[in-house]
């Protein structure tokens, strides 16, 4: 888990079979690639539609299946890119940059701004 409680990152599972089970119960799948429609032609509806939304990053070579398969294949720019950073720009469109200023109430520890240094607070 990392994040807020309801965002996570999976490894290690069949990906065909865990896209398919996410659809199956009802789940958007993103897929972001270069090759897909910009992101900013995309973000309401998929805001709007207010089910779970499982992002797929892909690499090189994806599988033709991913493409198919997704609900959305988003660009955040159609020439060569970071897939973290297009990770990055998807989830800042998906919350309207909010989730620059979340704070949890349950957070083991804090980073406090600060103009020079460092500042980490570590909660009970």
């Amino acid at each position: 888990m990392w994040g807020r409680r309801d965002f996570q990152v999976v490894a290690g599972v069949s990906s065909k079979k865990y896209v398919r089970k996410w659809k199956e119960r009802g789940g958007i799948v993103a897929h972001l690639t270069m090759y897909g429609l910009h992101v900013d032609d995309v973000i309401d509806g998929i805001r709007s539609a207010l089910r779970d939304i499982l992002v797929v990053v892909g690499a090189e070579k994806v599988p033709r299946y991913f493409y198919e398969v997704a609900d959305y294949n988003i660009a955040v720019g159609h020439q060569p890119h970071s897939e973290v950073a297009a990770l990055a720009l998807f989830l800042d469109r998906l919350f309207e940059g909010r989730e620059l200023h979340f704070i949890y109430s349950d957070a083991k520890i804090r980073i406090e701004p600060c103009p020079h240094g460092k500042k980490v607070v570590r909660n009970a």
